[in-house]
Formats: C-alpha cells, structure tokens, sequence
C-alpha cells in the first residue's frame, strides 16, 4: 500500500514539474466557454425563432386587417348601392316596397329607401303627396322635412311641404311626431301641422281629393263613387266577388270610372246621374 502512495506521489511530482496540470485546466475552462458559446447559441435561436413568429404575426394581422378593410368598404358600396329613389313628374306613379307595402305617390313627389336596410328598419324619406297601404309588421316609418309619421299596418294619407304637413289616416293608427309635438291619429282622423302649431283638420279635405284602395271589395269601392259623386250605379251585382287596387280621382268622374272598372275588364255606360255596367 505505502509503495502505492509513492508511486502516485511521484506521478503527481512528474505532472507538476512538465506542467501538464494546468493542461488539465485548461481544458476545464474551454469546456466552459464551449458550454456558454452554445448556451447563447440557442438563447440567439430562441430570440429569432420569436422574431420570426412576430414578424409572421404581424404579416398575418395586415393581412386579415387589409381583408376586413375590404369587406367593409364592399359592404358601404353595397349599402349605398341598394339605394333606390321614385319620383314623379306631372304623372301619379304606384311602387310596392321590399315587405310587400304599397305606395300611391301623387304629381311632384319623391320618394326613396334602402333595399338593404329595409330588412331590419322600415324606413323610407318622403317629399310631397303619398298615399300608403302598409303590410302589417314591423314599425313602418316616414320621414318628412316636417315630421316623421309611423305606423304598424294601415292605410293613410300625407301631404308635405317644406315644413308644413297633413296626415290623415284612414284605417289603423298613426303616430306623428314634429318639433311642435306628438299626436296619435284614428281611423277617420287627420291633423295639419306647421312650423308654429298642430291643429286637427274636422274634415278629410286631403282624402276628398284622392283615395286610395288596396285588395278593397269592389262592392265598397262602387259605394264611395257613388257617394262622392252623387250618382247611382246600375248593375252592382256585376262587382261581386271582385276586387280593386288603385287609386280614384274624387274630382274627376269620368277618371275614376276608366281606373276602376277598365283595369277590371268592365264595360259601363253614363246616363245622366247614373252609369249602367254593361
């Protein structure tokens, strides 16, 4: 065993005296500049590995910001697109709206809406005369440069200039709202308003003029004429079972009868205060 010893000792002794121990350090030391070397190796990869990632991020997020910019301004372009205006001449002119609504709008009026934004909001702008058939449903709204009138289903009549209006309504209910202030009209109702006050009209004076019929019993329409112009039709029996759509001139006899009973295929003859339906 002591003869061991020696002989390590002196093996020691002999590494020492060639300086072959620090060579063993040496090596520990590059060992560990090699082991930081790598460990900033991959700290470096990790950090471009990142960058990458972000750099496709950010490729990504212009990408699908460019494509929702796009669709937006498709869809703005498609709003605006879908606008649709009527107007009149010198000429009554007879629209059907998107819900299947109707409108009789008279000389020198305009009307316009949104096609697509028809399909959650019932709301159109009007300038000038209308008579409106409205389909049951949703809030039906008019706006005016006088006021905006709303309804859910009904038929009634609006007369507008500038900031002057008159709404009569003829079935149903309608609301109008001015800046002079709010009412609520019934069938058989009407209210004129101006810049100054809102007054009730006694007597439909708007719809003596011109009335307005949608998918109305032909018998009822026959008894307004007859009404209105003071005559007698013969040969009513002809009117049952039909129906009329359309407007009639409460002016103008001869008019009302062409619109009536020529749009239904009925043959009629004037003999002083009465017509005869052949």
């Amino acid at each position: 065993m002591l003869n061991e010893m020696k002989d390590w000792k002196e093996i020691l002794e002999k590494y020492l005296e060639e300086g072959k121990l620090p060579l063993i350090d040496s090596v520990f030391t590059r060992k560990v500049e090699v082991g930081e070397t790598l460990k900033k190796l991959r700290q470096e990869s990790r950090l471009t590995q990142t960058e990458k990632k972000n750099r496709l991020f950010r490729k990504n997020m212009l990408y699908w910001s460019a494509a929702a910019m796009f669709a937006i301004l498709l869809g703005i372009g498609a709003y605006f697109l879908s606008e649709e205006k009527q107007s009149t001449g010198t000429m009554m002119v007879e629209c059907e709206l998107p819900d299947g609504s109707r409108v009789q709008m008279m000389e020198n009026s305009m009307l316009s809406f949104n096609r697509i934004g028809w399909l959650w909001n019932r709301s159109l702008h009007l300038t000038g005369k209308a008579f409106f058939s409205v389909i049951p449903g949703k809030t039906f709204v008019v706006r005016t440069q006088a006021g905006n009138v709303s309804v859910l289903g009904t038929k009634f009549w609006i007369d507008q200039k500038e900031y002057e209006i008159t709404v009569s309504c003829k079935e149903g209910c309608v609301k109008l709202e001015t800046p002079v202030g709010v009412t609520a009209l019934a069938a058989g109702e009407s209210v004129h308003c101006d810049e100054k006050e809102m007054g009730v009209v006694e007597k439909e004076i708007k719809l003596r003029k011109i009335l307005g019929y949608e998918n109305d019993p032909l018998i009822n329409v026959v008894a307004d004429i007859e009404e209105i112009f003071h005559i007698k039709v013969i040969g009513r029996e002809k009117c049952e079972g039909l129906f009329y759509s359309g407007l009639i001139y409460t002016r103008n006899l001869d008019e009302t009868l062409k619109r009536v009973f020529g749009s239904l295929g009925i043959s009629y003859e004037i003999r002083g205060k009465e017509v005869v339906l052949l």
